[in-house]
């Protein structure tokens, strides 16, 4: 994918994460239902875990150190969601706590590496914020009875508020980065 299409596939992404939230709110399917706020964050999740680390290891612009930390990125969420997805479909058996942990150590690539350009910073935010929900979501649900997402509930309230906030705060961040990344291309 070019950064020239990026904003388009961002923008495909979020109409199918709002075509999940009505599918799985319609259904009643595995995980529960799920709120605005928390589709919305699915999309702006899969953007920063998969789609733009998939555009930028394979732009040629960026340094082969930079590329190669986010190849190393996207194979990390590739291989959480081929153990994820498995564990919480057929044994319930999948933990806030996993997904923790493996933030903590996309954290650490991103860190310790010392690539990634000026997008880690946004990714890092992106990650703190996935892990402050991740441990929002422990204290409020449990995925051992099947329940993935935050609906509209009460038990859920503080956990779209805050969502909302972090989609305040990351939504327009990933707008301005975007603009910078595309100036070349344009």
């Amino acid at each position: 994918m070019t950064p020239r299409r990026l904003p388009y596939f961002l923008l495909l992404l979020v109409l199918a994460c709002l075509g999940f939230r009505w599918w799985q709110n319609a259904r009643g399917g595995l995980g529960g239902e799920i709120s605005l706020a928390k589709s919305l964050w699915l999309a702006t999740a899969l953007a920063h875990f998969y789609l733009i680390p998939a555009t930028l290891a394979a732009d040629r612009r960026l340094p082969a150190a930079a590329r190669r930390v986010y190849r190393l990125f996207l194979g990390g969420f590739v291989l959480r969601a081929a153990v994820e997805l498995p564990v919480m479909i057929f044994t319930h058996a999948w933990r806030c706590g996993y997904g923790l942990a493996h933030n903590a150590a996309m954290l650490a690539l991103l860190w310790l590496t010392g690539g990634g350009g000026i997008y880690r910073w946004l990714l890092t935010l992106a990650l703190l914020a996935e892990s402050l929900n991740a441990w929002l979501f422990s204290r409020a649900a449990d995925p051992a009875a099947g329940t993935y997402f935050a609906g509209d509930s009460a038990a859920f309230r503080s956990i779209n508020l805050i969502t909302w906030a972090e989609l305040a705060v990351l939504t327009p961040l990933l707008a301005a980065w975007l603009v910078r990344y595309r100036q070349p291309c344009a």
